[in-house]
């Protein structure tokens, strides 16, 4: 289930080795003098870019592009082993001590819906910033990104063959990007390569993976139910959900943090108040029910657990 793994391999760990070996596999390979006369030497490896300096090399791209003809699939723990190894005979480096400096973890599902259908279902996660673009959804912080995806989309768009098993199939990639201070985020004194095929620590990140998505929140379809309108305020409060499906809850609770910025309420707490108003309301049983589309992305994405090894 890896993709994008950026490397960094310290001087002191590469050893003695040969520079013009390390260079001859690198295309579009490059030399140039900083100002304080230190040299190095930028290129490409398949699609890794190369940066090999005094301190050290550094390796960013995808494991995946780089092992197979594409990343419309992820490497399992021993493709990985495999794609290292490659690298490492490659660039006559002992890849597997660099240290990983960002991961990305995912997954392809096929699903019943075009994926953008999906979205509208997934809400907002705490300490997340929530975007969606016109085929993607995104989850941002400092340390991390989940995205949510449209794969045939973005095959078509860079005119990429698509496997042919995709043909008339929708596909929604879920990607957990981890892309900063990765020994804290897993709780180590240090990742390197040959850390990714380590049995426990793929589980623990198919773990992480799995726990991201368990932590956003998700928003329930809203069904305007005359059989449960017994009162003036019932008819109201279904009044308001319909209001919240037009604009969306997730565009709704954005709305508020404008608020929030312009200062709109003397008291703070009236928006905390509004958002979970908002959130209660959307969660009404007699109102609202699971949607059918997240229940099968429940359900697919728990059934991942057969790509733990």
């Amino acid at each position: 289930m890896y993709d994008s793994v950026n490397l960094w391999l310290p001087i002191d760990r590469a050893g003695s080795f040969d520079l013009s070996k390390t260079l001859q596999n690198l295309s579009g390979l490059s030399e140039t003098t900083k100002n304080d006369g230190e040299v190095y030497y930028s290129g490409h490896l398949n699609n890794y870019k190369v940066r090999i300096s005094g301190q050290g090399v550094s390796l960013k791209g995808s494991l995946a592009k780089y092992f197979l003809p594409d990343n419309f699939h992820t490497l399992t723990r021993s493709d990985t082993a495999r794609a290292l190894e490659m690298m490492a005979d490659e660039l006559c480096l002992p890849i597997q001590k660099a240290n990983v400096r960002r991961i990305d973890f995912a997954q392809n599902f096929l699903m019943d819906y075009k994926p953008e259908a999906y979205y509208p279902f997934l809400g907002q996660c705490r300490y997340y910033e929530r975007n969606t673009l016109s085929k993607s959804l995104y989850y941002k912080n400092t340390l991390r990104h989940k995205v949510f995806y449209n794969k045939i989309a973005e095959g078509k768009a860079k005119r990429l063959i698509l496997p042919d098993v995709w043909n008339g199939q929708n596909v929604l990639r879920y990607e957990m990007r981890f892309i900063k201070r990765l020994p804290k985020q897993f709780n180590q004194a240090e990742i390197i390569a040959c850390s990714l095929t380590d049995e426990k620590f793929y589980m623990a990140t198919f773990d992480k993976w799995l726990a991201e998505y368990e932590a956003i929140n998700k928003n329930h379809s809203i069904n305007f139910n005359i059989s449960d309108m017994n009162s003036p305020d019932d008819f109201w409060k279904q009044i308001n959900l319909m209001a919240i499906k037009m604009i969306g809850q997730d565009k709704l609770i954005q709305e508020i943090e404008n608020l929030r910025h312009q200062n709109v309420f003397k008291h703070k707490e009236y928006y905390s108040k509004l958002k979970r108003k908002v959130k209660e309301l959307c969660k009404a049983p007699e109102m609202t029910s699971q949607s059918d589309l997240v229940a099968e992305l429940d359900r697919k994405i728990k059934a991942a657990r057969r790509y733990y090894r």
